[in-house]
């Protein structure tokens, strides 16, 4: 029994997929691309609200909210406080 052509006609076929494979190969720029860092500060805010049953008052006061914050934190709680409380004043300070 002869393996001498089983072994050629394998190691032929693992050039040819060896070929094949490096066509393929990607740089490492395009794998792993150069991003810029660039330093971020997130500063915290404050939301204060204060509910007075007696007189139908909601008060709120906040503290260094962004405009993003404003949309999606400080109205969404408005909005859901005039929703449970629909007869209540609502007062705002913001600062």
């Amino acid at each position: 029994m002869n393996t001498l052509p089983a072994i050629t006609r394998a190691r032929s076929r693992l050039g040819v997929i060896q070929r094949h494979l490096n066509a393929f190969a990607l740089k490492e720029e395009v794998l792993f691309p150069k991003v810029e860092v660039v330093p971020a500060t997130y500063w915290g805010y404050s939301i204060k609200m204060d509910v007075i049953h007696d007189e139908k008052i909601i008060s709120f006061v906040t503290e260094s909210l962004t405009l993003n914050d404003k949309r999606e934190v400080y109205l969404t709680q408005k909005k859901m406080m005039r929703e449970m409380y629909p007869n209540y004043i609502i007062t705002e300070r913001h600062t």
